[in-house]
């Protein structure tokens, strides 16, 4: 069995080496995809020279956006006859890739299986039990870091959507493998050290009593909203459960805006940032789009 995984870096710090480490040996060929505007040549180079003819490394000299970013680099395992890939976030890193790739050797029927998904989370390594087993859930959806994508089955699927751009490409690319009927496998005991968004000490507004709260930028408010309402209607009639119009109108327009409103730094640029989402989407604008250009 042949395994890939790739990375994608935007502007990465020297961190990501360390994060690298943690996976890029146990595989047998690295492909790093750098949407960086203007790409750290020493930085490349040096990852390069340490992975010698093992790593892929393309550069597309500008944000092109993470399902771009995946489709390239699907396309370049596919190239080189790899069955399986592991897709990967710069910041994130795991804590027993070995385990994961051993349960991911030991499944039964892959054949039927769209991805598997790791345990993604802050301070994994205390929740690394003392004897991990592949056991594993079906899941609906998960998120795109640290999954394993059964490279069989991408094209049939359909690929990664370059309409969303950045948000919600992982729960359109699961969407599309559960209308096909294929599994999406969860192991909670592979886990990985991920960045969910910052997080703040915020005060309530209306209370005055502090929490932590997890926020994202302006312009990550925009993709989120217009992606959502994107989602909404490509699979409204297949999964009114997850996707129904009136549960994602809730989520942006009602639940997000008011934890913004109570909690969140630059309300008047988030709430700005879900009006243009929502004019966008009744034009049917997709793909890139930056804020700081009107």
């Amino acid at each position: 069995m042949k395994i890939a995984a790739s990375v994608v870096f935007y502007n990465p710090p020297e961190e990501v080496k360390q994060n690298l480490s943690t996976y890029a040996n146990s595989v047998d060929l690295l492909i790093v995809v750098d949407n960086s505007p203007v790409p750290n040549q020493k930085f490349l180079q040096d990852l390069q020279a340490h992975y010698k003819e093992k790593m892929i490394l393309i550069c597309n000299q500008a944000n092109l956006g993470i399902a771009t970013a995946l489709n390239q680099a699907c396309d370049e395992a596919i190239k080189h006859e790899c069955e399986w890939i592991v897709t990967m976030d710069q910041d994130s890193a795991f804590v027993n890739f070995t385990h994961y790739k051993s349960c991911l050797l030991t499944l039964k029927n892959p054949q039927d299986v769209a991805l598997l998904a790791a345990n993604t989370t802050r301070d994994a390594k205390s929740h690394l039990p003392k004897n991990p087993t592949c056991n594993f859930e079906e899941k609906t959806v998960v998120i795109t870091s640290a999954n394993i994508l059964n490279l069989q089955h991408f094209n049939a699927i359909g690929r990664f959507d370059d309409a969303l751009f950045i948000d919600l490409v992982d729960y359109d690319y699961c969407a599309k493998a559960r209308v096909v009927k294929l599994q999406i496998l969860f192991f909670k005991d592979a886990l990985v050290e991920h960045n969910h968004g910052e997080v703040f000490k915020r005060k309530n507004l209306l209370t005055r009593k502090t929490k932590e709260k997890r926020e994202h930028n302006p312009q990550r408010a925009y993709y989120i909203a217009r992606n959502y309402l994107y989602m909404a209607k490509k699979y409204h009639a297949l999964f009114p459960q997850e996707f129904g119009i009136f549960k994602i109108f809730n989520i942006v327009f009602i639940h997000d805006v008011t934890k913004i409103l109570l909690y969140e730094a630059n309300k008047w640029q988030k709430i700005r940032a879900k009006g243009i989402a929502l004019l966008h989407f009744l034009q049917g604008r997709v793909g890139k789009y930056d804020l700081v250009s009107i």
